[in-house]
């Protein structure tokens, strides 16, 4: 007996999906798009080639890690750098988490058989990744000399603004239209911020001596061209209809812009303002991989089918010059609320900046010179305290309104149905606009902790060390002299929304 094709029974293993051909079952979530029901499956790999592969992959990433356990990887990497690791990893996870959902979100609105095989694939390597960085952060917590901050990452993450960040910007892989759905997860996310996320940053971890972080991220990278796919197939099934088009538009349009303000802010502040080596500056990866590989190659390939590179690009390009660099000053002002330490930029640093960003030194280098002055407890002051005031959260990206200069914002403060919010951008502006039911159900940070005294949000944040008193958020790497819960008590800060009227 000859054995069939393994191709062919991929193909009758669909058959075990529920057909559209003798029922016509309503999507669990509608979507004003036209879906065709047919289509060709974008991932086109089989289970039994699938777990191989995915097994022989997490074997090399968890013998890596065993081997960087064995030679005390963590402790020779540098602290700057592994600081950020406390936030940037559990915001990853939550993406991935997003993610998961999302699928399973897709898996439930699209009545097309061949694209539901791409995301019930997609889903299962979400939970792959989910699962890898888990253990990565566990590999951090165990083996890195100060664990502080790893040991509650996820719920740390969740009651800090970045935490915030993360949630509205990963928010709409599972929120919304199905097709959007997947515009925002498969085609912007996935094809034009993966790469500068899970490649250009692993570069950053191996040149400051943090080996596992690349080898995990870049186990995850290997499944993203995947996704990839299924954002294509998603897209190309869509254009069929001419009636789409101004939708995808739209959408293209919100979540460039979106995604754009909280992937450019987390790797551009975590390669340039937690790195003592830096391999390159981001506008030039942000140039390689969104301009020339996304909008270049991608986008501009879709121009016969009606559907545009996004129209705020050179808004885009304008802010990645330097909105990193006011949000990193941002993070370390309020560095109390945070539950990892920054480092004071120093003269290596200014030179690297001024050289690369011509104009850095004189709109950024005196606030970090306030910042490492203050540094120590015996300073009795911080740097939050000579802001006029504290800078509003946008209520559609939850970036500080410090955009895309500190010295120069483009914040808008409005009142919509009783009620004043800020956003930090015209492109956020817009968004808000275009939907504000979706935007308007969030507290501002500072409304929720408004009146408080920062050592009391401190303790109900739950950033203190165990001996009940030390700080997790520090304003320096260094040993001894940190901050506690009484240093910050004697100083008398009370919190103040600054959108309250």
């Amino acid at each position: 007996m000859v054995a069939p094709k393994l191709e062919t029974v991929h193909e009758k293993s669909k058959r075990y999906d529920w057909g559209f051909d003798y029922a016509k079952p309503d999507p669990k979530f509608p979507s004003r798009y036209i879906i065709p029901p047919k289509g060709k499956d974008p991932f086109r790999v089989m289970m039994r080639g699938y777990a191989a592969m995915e097994n022989e992959k997490d074997n090399r990433v968890y013998g890596a890690l065993d081997s960087n356990v064995r030679y005390r990887n963590a402790n020779l990497a540098e602290p700057r750098f592994m600081e950020a690791m406390k936030f940037a990893v559990p915001a990853l996870t939550d993406a991935e988490y997003q993610a998961v959902c999302g699928a399973g979100f897709l898996i439930s609105s699209v009545k097309n058989q061949e694209l539901r095989q791409g995301y019930a694939g997609q889903m299962l390597d979400e939970v792959r990744h989910a699962q890898l960085e888990i253990n990565l952060r566990k590999y951090y917590l165990k083996n890195y000399h100060d664990p502080a901050g790893f040991d509650i990452g996820q719920i740390a993450l969740g009651n800090h603004p970045i935490g915030t960040l993360a949630r509205a910007s990963f928010q709409p892989f599972n929120t919304g239209d199905p097709i959007e759905v997947a515009m925002c997860l498969g085609v912007v996310l996935e094809t034009a911020y993966t790469n500068p996320l899970v490649v250009a940053l692993p570069q950053v971890a191996m040149v400051n001596g943090d080996h596992a972080m690349p080898t995990t991220f870049l186990s995850i990278q290997s499944d993203e061209s995947r996704h990839m796919a299924n954002g294509y197939a998603t897209l190309m099934a869509c254009l069929e209809s001419t009636e789409n088009v101004p939708f995808l538009q739209e959408s293209l349009e919100r979540h460039f812009w979106h995604q754009h303000m909280s992937m450019d802010t987390l790797v551009g502040v975590v390669s340039e303002y937690y790195a003592v080596n830096r391999p390159w500056a981001y506008k030039d990866v942000w140039e390689e991989w969104v301009v020339d590989d996304f909008v270049g190659s991608y986008m501009n390939r879709l121009a016969p089918y009606g559907l545009k590179p996004p129209e705020r690009l050179p808004d885009v390009a304008r802010f990645v010059e330097d909105m990193h660099h006011s949000v990193a000053i941002a993070l370390a002002a309020i560095w109390p609320l945070n539950f990892w330490r920054i480092d004071p930029m120093g003269p290596a640093d200014y030179e690297w900046f001024e050289n690369h960003y011509p104009g850095w030194t004189a709109r950024y280098g005196g606030l970090w010179d306030a910042y490492r002055e203050m540094s120590d407890p015996s300073s009795g002051r911080l740097l939050m305290q000579e802001l006029p005031a504290l800078p509003p959260f946008c209520q559609v990206c939850h970036v500080p309104c410090v955009m895309p200069r500190i010295d120069a914002p483009e914040t808008r403060i409005f009142d919509h149905e009783g009620k004043r919010y800020a956003v930090c951008s015209e492109g956020c502006d817009w968004i808000f606009k275009l939907n504000p039911t979706i935007y308007t159900g969030c507290a501002n940070w500072w409304e929720r902790f408004d009146g408080m005294d920062l050592a009391d949000v401190i303790l109900a944040l739950g950033y203190v060390r165990p001996d009940g008193k030390t700080l997790m958020g520090q304003p320096h790497l260094n040993a001894d002299r940190m901050w506690t819960i009484d240093d910050i008590r004697a100083l008398k800060y009370e919190i103040k929304d600054p959108l309250r009227v």
